[in-house]
């Protein structure tokens, strides 16, 4: 493994960031608190769809810098083939080869600060990898996915397709696409390009979280309506497991799925702070 490197030190506001090389050519910005104890978990933010470690409209960088002035140490990193990172040729691909970055991006943050637990955490595509990667790994004591897996439901489809049949106009401009369509041509489903698991293999991740009592927030935006649009369809697709008092959920749909306004980014900020300091609490 190549060595790690360390440039560049910014310090504002009580919260120091550092910028690293490691793993296989993997850069980050590393923000912690002037004084990192080892009793809180560490954040590791994953990169949302092809978007680099700023996140879309630098939600990330404001995440993690509002995360450590709240005493939270926070990595966010590009994986191979995005931002700064090297593309990562030769080494490993698919699923294993972001098993072993997330694993050098946790060692890490625990070489520089002493941590050894977690808390993964993305948007979108980055939910799909933290999801996965915190499966059967115990430094991971905890997961925030925002718009993560969800399926489309019954409740789903009554909610979708109900108010669509009760306007005529609605049900006339549907029929029309219909009929404009080509014959082989289909609308984009989410999982064309998400990597959600069958739902009993979610729901059996879930279960194995809670069983090791790791910590889950669950967080839709309005941006997930093709497949997920209210609150009570988490239940709907993952059953009782989301009654467990480790499981949170929150429903915003009247925010972007990128968090483009800027009232939604300092609410991400303050949701997410709350939820780390009650779940887990400084050790006095």
């Amino acid at each position: 493994m190549p060595s790690q490197s360390e440039a560049g030190l910014l310090q504002e506001g009580g919260v120091v960031e550092t910028a690293h090389v490691f793993g296989e050519g993997l850069v980050g910005i590393l923000a912690r608190p002037r004084e990192v104890g080892d009793a809180r978990p560490a954040v590791i933010l994953l990169n949302a769809g092809l978007v680099h470690r700023a996140g879309p409209f630098r939600v990330y960088a404001q995440l993690a810098r509002a995360l450590a002035s709240c005493g939270f140490a926070v990595l966010r990193f590009d994986q191979s083939g995005l931002g700064d990172s090297a593309n990562g040729v030769g080494v490993v691909t698919g699923p294993e080869r972001k098993h072993a970055e997330a694993d050098a991006a946790m060692r890490l943050v625990a070489e520089q600060t002493g941590i050894g637990r977690f808390v993964l955490a993305g948007i979108c595509s980055g939910a799909d990898d933290a999801f996965r990667l915190a499966d059967g790994d115990p430094r991971v004591a905890g997961i925030v996915l925002m718009d993560g897996v969800a399926y489309r439901t019954t409740g789903y489809k009554l909610q979708h397709y109900a108010p669509r049949l009760l306007d005529p106009g609605k049900v006339l401009r549907g029929v029309g696409r219909m009929l404009r369509r080509d014959d082989g041509a289909r609308a984009l489903d989410e999982g064309d390009f998400r990597d959600f698991p069958p739902q009993d293999e979610a729901i059996a991740r879930l279960r194995r979280l809670v069983e090791r009592d790791a910590r889950v927030l669950l967080l839709y935006t309005g941006g997930a309506s093709r497949y997920f649009n209210h609150a009570g369809q988490a239940r709907e697709c993952f059953g009782p497991v989301m009654d467990a008092p480790q499981v949170g959920l929150e429903y915003w749909p009247d925010c972007d799925h990128t968090f483009y306004l800027r009232k939604d980014r300092l609410r991400l900020n303050t949701r997410f702070s709350s939820w780390l300091r009650a779940q887990f609490p400084a050790v006095r």
